[in-house]
């Protein structure tokens, strides 16, 4: 008999979180139902990125605030206390995924009353998020690994963010779905014309990327350079708002996820670029990697990003430090002629592919480990 699952998340629907709609596929194909409650940030979002199919049934919780706001941050509390009484009413014995520490704190205060299983899907550190000064910062730590020891189950995108680890943390690798990927391969636009493409997909924003993308393709134009960017998802920021309007871009929107994926298989490389200045850019751990070690599409990511170095010791990576849009240039010139050196990326690219499992196999194995827990 298989357990309802709920999810409780900072965001207005599972679809508004690649990770979380990749879940939804997989736990429906195992007979779960999912219950989502959430929080509508922007007014419109819960029902523009509605599951709307059966086996998915999702409510607000909370709304406004915006995102990356004095707003959204000051609204933190009050949904955690949200989430601490939605768990009490869910009532005992219930399993619950919660995404970031804002959310799995509260609920597994919630749960030593109602005995409720929890699941601490912990994409990004929310102390590398919000930078706490002096003993508030500190504290914020030691109540992250308090968290991380008493769920069920502790899921991290990667090891690198954290000090310490113990037996119930649980890596759980961005990559993508076995079906999705195969629909993908079967897609792949026509690739656009130009010498060299390049492909930047997800949330481009002043922070991940857009200026450096934006001088790059200025940079380009001024030498002459036969270069394109193609740009799906969503933007904010003056430079991105730029950005998608250039000449040498071409922007798509924002796509499904098979839609997304099958764009690797029509570009050069993906760009994938953390302003260092952020913390936990440091540590970021791309969505983008995974889906691009599948097509085996080379991966730029700016030198700044210290997870990134297994890609770039693997020559899957070309690596430029954040700034330097020139120094990308001139290594882009080297790889624009198809030939030897842009297939030996490639051909690393690919052979990375171990290192990722479909997404699939990784949650049913989180699966097979809540049941065991179950029984046990």
């Amino acid at each position: 008999m298989t357990q309802d699952i709920h999810f409780l998340a900072p965001l207005p629907a599972m679809r508004k979180r690649t990770r979380l709609a990749k879940m939804v596929p997989v736990l429906r194909d195992s007979g779960h139902q999912i219950w989502f409650y959430g929080w509508e940030r922007v007014p419109g979002e819960a029902r523009e990125f509605a599951w709307g199919e059966d086996g998915v049934r999702e409510t607000t919780l909370m709304r406004g605030g915006g995102y990356a706001s004095g707003k959204a941050r000051a609204m933190y509390p009050l949904w955690m206390t949200k989430v601490f009484w939605q768990t009490l009413r869910l009532g005992r014995g219930k399993l619950l995924f919660c995404l970031g520490w804002e959310t799995a704190f509260p609920a597994l205060l919630a749960a030593s009353f109602t005995g409720s299983r929890i699941v601490f899907d912990d994409a990004d550190r929310f102390s590398m998020i919000v930078r706490l000064p002096g003993i508030a910062g500190s504290l914020l730590r030691v109540l992250e690994r308090w968290a991380s020891r008493r769920a069920e189950l502790h899921v991290i995108p990667g090891f690198s963010r954290y000090e310490s680890h113990h037996d119930k943390m649980f890596v759980l690798r961005n990559s993508p779905l076995e079906e999705d990927f195969l629909a993908a391969t079967r897609a792949v636009p026509s690739r656009p014309d130009a010498s060299l493409v390049l492909y930047a997909n997800g949330w481009i924003g002043e922070t991940r990327g857009a200026p450096i993308f934006l001088r790059l393709l200025d940079l380009a134009a001024q030498s002459r350079m036969d270069l394109k960017i193609v740009i799906a998802g969503r933007y904010d920021g003056a430079a991105a708002t730029r950005l998608i309007s250039h000449p040498q871009a071409i922007y798509l929107g924002e796509l499904s996820q098979r839609e997304a994926l099958a764009w690797y298989g029509a570009c050069d490389a993906v760009l994938t670029y953390y302003d260092p200045a952020v913390p936990i850019n440091r540590k970021a751990e791309s969505n983008k990697w995974g889906d691009a070690v599948f097509f085996g599409c080379p991966i730029i990511v700016n030198s700044e990003v210290e997870t990134a170095a297994p890609l770039v010791e693997a020559q899957a990576a070309i690596s430029m430090p954040y700034s330097d849009a020139q120094g990308l240039l001139d290594r882009l010139r080297e790889i624009a002629p198809e030939g030897e050196l842009r297939a030996s990326i490639r051909n690393a690219t690919k052979r990375l592919r171990p290192e990722f499992p479909v997404f699939d196999h990784q949650l049913k194995h989180i699966l097979r480990r809540l049941t065991l827990k179950e029984q046990d």
